[in-house]
């Protein structure tokens, strides 16, 4: 029945997914997108509320019976400032903006899902909650800010399903993790203060770029020293700015990097050990420093049960669905937020075909989806949705 739905809206959702590609907005402007949404949503007569924490927009489907489970499902809106470079059709129209990691794919996905458990609301009972969040590219993130304007309890939602495109997998499959599935991510901020002065004359200045080189290379033992080895951990620092000549010693440095790791108790020892590390370094190399950590998105986790619920569904139902298992990501999503709040499933939907070109990475400026791979995410989400309304999904 669902199957026959995907492939009635198929070309429909695939026009929704160009048009959005069309008309990129990044974090916190997606006026546009937020209004391109709540027109299709109200055709269909779905009940909406829209400026939820600015551009978040809510639906509600009822069920034959109100009475129920409530499950939500979600979508990111916003694009990344990347100039796209791909030669589609539909390619962005703005320089400089670009839907380069598939939230434009999310976004269409929820709609025609959407669409079609409308389409057959008598057939189930209790209600589907529509959550098109914005800002997730842009810390603190999008969906923190929607859980505090109750998007999970007006009305109780007992369940969330997400999900995200993934190039490395191939067109028809689905990719899923069971328990801890993606890293948490916090940004470091990294000031350190000499004093400037000619690069000859070695008595009279205090160098900050040797005093950084240091701390680099001393943080580095937080990952191979003080942390366990069974927790993969990254810290990598990006970016050093020493803005001096080949004759003058800067008297700062700015470093910028990420620290990415799956348990959230050595996420926050290891804050700590950034921290004493940096000043104590600065201060063997008689200078001073400044750190600030941006606490980013907390590791994102699939609820076991839940997840062995809706594996199971998918094996036994769909047919369809090349099903696999995929390792832990060191990438991270603010997804993790409701995956906090209420028991999560957050799956992969494999978007590459070589033949057509669709294998470039995420936030790569060449980046783009094989459009047949969008009806398989429909059909999972849908299908889930349904699967669980109708008891066949449960925890």
């Amino acid at each position: 029945m669902i199957w026959k739905l995907v492939e009635k809206i198929e070309a429909k959702a695939t026009q929704w997914y160009h048009q959005i590609h069309n008309n990129p907005e990044l974090s916190g402007e997606e006026v546009e997108t937020a209004k391109y949404i709540t027109k299709l949503l109200r055709s269909w007569g779905i009940s909406v509320r829209t400026g939820v924490t600015g551009n978040g927009v809510v639906g509600i489907i009822e069920g034959k019976e109100v009475n129920g489970k409530v499950i939500g499902l979600r979508a990111d809106m916003d694009a990344l400032p990347i100039d796209e470079k791909t030669n589609l059709p539909y390619k962005s129209k703005k320089p400089g903006i670009m839907h380069a990691c598939g939230h434009d794919v999310h976004v269409a996905n929820l709609l025609a899902s959407a669409y079609i458990l409308n389409e057959i609301r008598e057939k189930w009972n209790g209600r589907v909650v529509l959550i098109f969040q914005p800002s997730e590219e842009t810390l603190p993130g999008g969906a923190l800010k929607m859980i505090e304007a109750n998007v999970l309890d007006d009305p109780y939602v007992d369940v969330v399903i997400g999900m995200h495109v993934s190039p490395e997998l191939s067109t028809g499959t689905i990719g899923y993790k069971s328990g801890v599935f993606m890293s948490s991510t916090d940004e470091i901020y990294i000031e350190v203060k000499g004093k400037s002065g000619h690069a000859a004359l070695v008595k009279e200045f205090i160098d900050p770029v040797v005093s950084s080189a240091a701390i680099i290379i001393n943080l580095q033992q937080i990952i191979s020293r003080r942390n366990n080895p069974i927790i993969p951990t990254v810290l990598s620092i990006g970016k050093v700015i020493a803005n001096g000549r080949t004759n003058v010693i800067p008297s700062l440095v700015n470093m910028e990097g990420t620290f990415r790791t799956f348990d959230e108790n050595w996420r926050n020892e290891a804050k700590t050990l950034i921290n004493e590390i940096v000043y104590n370094t600065a201060q063997a190399y008689a200078t001073t420093a400044n750190v600030n950590i941006l606490s980013g998105y907390p590791t994102l986790y699939n609820d076991e049960k839940l997840s062995a619920e809706i594996i199971n569904f998918i094996k036994n139902n769909l047919s369809e669905i090349k099903l696999i298992e995929v390792p832990m990501r060191m990438t991270s999503d603010d997804f993790a937020y409701f995956a906090l709040q209420r028991p999560s499933f957050f799956f992969r939907l494999g978007t590459g075909n070589e033949k057509k070109g669709t294998t470039y990475q995420l936030h790569t400026d060449k980046f783009r989806i094989d459009d047949e791979a969008l009806k398989y995410g429909i059909y999972t989400m849908s299908s889930i949705a349904f699967g669980f309304l109708n008891n066949q999904i449960n925890i």
